[in-house]
């Protein structure tokens, strides 16, 4: 789902193809196929095996008193920790209930006491929400649960913005591991009765006496594993092809006392195959360099937390069906600039101006900052009131933004073939999303101007362009799985081939990669001259464990524009009529522990008629994907 180069929002679909026999850099002794078969099946097999090996002291500490874990004051007007695809362990399990504390009158807040159980390596009785996983940020949309321990919940004082496990913040999704590493908090392991995990002496690291410097070290393994037939409606001639992703990484996230901490991380990548494609542009083999360096500054200000954040770093502070980070590539996006933020008790603000990380250098800690790729602008969001609807507490969020971005590399659809050239974009938008009882929801819009300037000196044209995008769902929190069913359906803007150079152009520029959950899985289509509709399901299977079912009906909203692989990169199909493809798709997600997460995607993608005719071709997608982290 998450594999083509044309999830590199900077290169185009060509790029790819030109890409067929790039460099194997795992090393020349894997040079034949046998080798490199070895290599796809048993990597993830070893390091599986090597985390299963966790150090003596976990398992002394698993058969050790528990411990007793304090849950920090919670805003009454907060009291959602809600995910997407799953119901947490069950607490009546795994904790001992203490007596309730009584509620303050004015009802700000709420204390609640729990004792976990305290295991080691695959202790799986106590896990946090699996919406926490990256590759299903910004999915729908929210479950109603009851408070969660902060053994489970590693978020800041964000108060009602940590609702949906976060994703609300600005930060990404922040379970007991958040996307962004830096968005963790676990300041609350200084006492050390909190600590319930075998890592969790990694996790807080007291470097003077009172605890208000320390470190926090992090580390993530993960295997993806691709198997294509007939990839990119037969675009790829590589056919069936299987590809193979591995990638390391490690944080140090630095604090010296309250106001100011540094993180930064390390990452290195690789990825080989049998009869692979597309690791071209450099995201998807990477020697070690820096993914993450900066400084940060926070502090109280205006009856607000606020921080400042300079260097380089991720960043999700947008819409999932606008960016997700681009996760799926060995190297995700990583961003160079100032960010600056400030949370009141209903409402936040970010600012931000910002430059592509270059990763195509080839030699170690040589990435560079790329000038000629920006996005800046600013994102709000005001949490409403909460409420109840139905008997069930009810969140919403109102979220008004401005991004702005600049691509030295933009072309654009002709009759045949593309333009050259390079753009500025003006995308103001809004979006309202959360629940009201058990409708679960998100609907946004946006509106799109700038300029389009063709290379060599050639015509400019200006853009208008927009993109509608929503997803409805119901849960039925009292049935097996708690389900929640509903509906997708976007309409994304195109532009016309028909006319002059220099008319205005309405195709929608969406270049960041938004989450390959919200659309296509095999991302063989990009959000960009699009409408579909489609039903879609979630399922908590059980504990640990969830099913996303969803299938959506595309077509072209203009039969005038291209077909895109993403909105960079279009088809040279040009079919007669707008109905593209239907693509099925499932997801099965297991969270084995709270460091081993596995699951299995695939999708069928049934070309239309027209497409075939045109010389597409209808194919399967499957990915595997392990993490092992800590």
């Amino acid at each position: 789902m998450k594999h083509l180069s044309a999830r590199n929002a900077g290169a185009d679909f060509a790029h790819c193809v030109a890409a067929c026999s790039p460099r194997f850099s795992f090393s020349s002794s894997l040079s034949t196929p046998l080798s490199i078969v070895r290599l796809v099946c048993l990597a993830p097999v070893g390091a599986l095996l090597a985390a299963m090996l966790p150090p003596v002291a976990a398992h002394a500490q698993s058969a050790a008193t528990a411990p007793t874990v304090m849950q920090e004051p919670v805003h009454s007007d907060s009291n959602l920790n809600v995910t997407h695809d799953t119901a947490p362990a069950r607490l009546s399990d795994v904790v001992r209930k203490q007596p309730k504390e009584p509620v303050a009158t004015n009802g700000p807040e709420h204390h609640s006491t729990v004792t976990p159980a305290n295991g080691g390596f695959w202790d799986n009785m106590l896990l946090p929400p699996l919406s926490s996983r990256p590759e299903a940020y910004g999915q729908p949309q929210s479950l109603e649960l009851k408070p969660l321990p902060t053994a489970l919940l590693h978020q800041g004082p964000w108060g009602v913005f940590n609702a949906n496990t976060g994703a609300a913040s600005g930060f990404g999704t922040v379970g007991y591991y958040a996307v962004s590493r830096w968005a963790e908090d676990w300041s609350n392991l200084r006492d050390k009765k909190n600590r319930i995990d075998w890592a969790d002496p990694l996790k807080y690291i007291p470097l003077n006496n009172s605890g208000s410097i320390y470190l926090t070290l992090s580390g993530n393994f993960r295997h993806h594993g691709f198997y294509d037939q007939r990839a990119g409606f037969g675009t790829i001639k590589k056919d069936p092809s299987y590809r193979s992703t591995l990638r390391w990484n490690a944080g140090a996230d630095l604090h010296l006392g309250e106001h100011v901490r540094l993180y930064g991380e390390l990452l290195s990548g690789q990825a080989g195959g049998i009869n692979y494609y597309g690791y071209a542009g450099g995201r998807w083999r990477s020697k070690l360099d820096a993914q993450q360096a900066f400084l940060e500054v926070k502090g109280h200000l205006l009856g607000a937390n606020m921080g400042a954040m300079v260097g380089r770093m991720s960043f999700l502070d947008a819409p999932p069906y606008f960016t997700a980070g681009s996760v799926y590539p060995t190297v995700p996006y990583s961003w160079n600039g100032v960010r600056g933020y400030a949370f009141w008790k209903r409402f936040r603000v970010d600012l931000f101006d910002l430059s592509l990380t270059n990763n195509a250098p080839t030699t170690a800690f040589h990435d560079q900052v790329g000038w000629k790729t920006r996005l800046f602008g600013a994102y709000t969001s005001y949490a409403v009131p909460n409420f109840k609807f139905l008997d069930r507490n009810s969140q919403i969020f109102v979220d008004t933004f401005y991004l702005g971005y600049i691509l030295a590399s933009n072309p654009i659809a002709k009759t045949t073939g593309t333009i050259a050239g390079s753009t500025h974009r003006d995308t103001p938008g809004m979006r309202i999303w959360g629940n009201a009882g058990p409708i679960e929801f998100s609907l946004g819009g946006m509106w799109q101007g700038g300029t389009f300037y063709a290379a060599k000196n050639g015509p400019t044209r200006p853009v208008s362009a927009y993109s509608f995008n929503s997803t409805l769902s119901w849960r039925f929190a009292k049935w097996w799985g708690k389900p929640a069913i509903g509906i997708q359906a976007d309409a994304i803007s195109g532009g016309d081939t028909r006319k002059s150079q220099t008319s205005s152009w309405g195709n929608f520029l969406s270049p960041f990669v938004p989450s390959a959950y919200y659309l296509d899985m095999s991302t063989y289509i990009g959000n960009s001259n699009l409408i579909d509709v489609g039903p879609l399901a979630t399922i908590a299977t059980s504990r640990n464990t969830s099913l996303l079912l969803k299938v959506p009906v595309i077509w072209r909203n203009s039969t005038n524009d291209a077909i895109y692989a993403n909105p960079t990169a279009a088809y040279n199909f040009r079919p007669q009529g707008g109905y593209t493809a239907t693509m099925p798709q499932a997801s099965f997600t297991w969270r084995a522990t709270r460091h081993v997460t596995f699951s299995l995607d695939g999708e069928y993608i049934f070309a239309s008629r027209a497409m075939i005719k045109a010389g597409a071709s209808s194919g399967a997608y499957v990915q595997s994907n392990l993490e092992l982290t800590f």
